[in-house]
C-alpha cells in the first residue's frame, strides 16, 4: 500500500474559531496518523493568503483545510475522526494492529 499523506493548511494568524478548528483536526490527525501505518501528516502554515496558490491542490482559501494526497476535503469546517477514516480506508489505509 502507498503512503496518504493528510496535509492541513492554515495562515500563521488565524481567527480564534479557526484556531480552535485547526487544534482540533490536529489532534484527531495526530490520533489517526498512531492507527494507520502508512499515514503521514503535514502541518502547512501560510504568512499570508496570498501563499495559498503554492499549496498543491488547494483550491478553496478558507481555513483551516484539510487535504489526502493533495486533494481538497474540508475548507475551514470540522471534519470527524470517522470522516477522516473512512476516507484513509477508501485510499487503502492500513490500520496498526495492537
Amino acid at each position: 500500500m502507498g503512503k496518504i499523506t493528510i496535509t492541513l493548511v492554515s495562515l500563521k494568524d488565524p481567527c480564534t474559531a479557526c484556531n480552535i478548528i485547526y487544534g482540533l483536526i490536529k489532534e484527531t490527525l495526530e490520533k489517526i496518523q498512531k492507527e494507520y501505518s502508512n499515514v503521514e501528516v503535514k502541518l502547512i502554515e501560510l504568512d499570508h493568503i496570498k501563499k495559498a496558490a503554492e499549496v498543491e491542490g488547494l483550491e478553496v482559501e478558507k481555513f483551516p483545510a484539510v487535504l489526502i494526497n493533495n486533494e481538497q476535503i474540508t475548507a475551514g469546517s470540522l471534519i470527524t475522526k470517522r470522516q477522516l477514516i473512512s476516507i484513509i480506508q477508501m485510499e487503502g489505509g492500513e490500520h496498526v494492529q495492537n
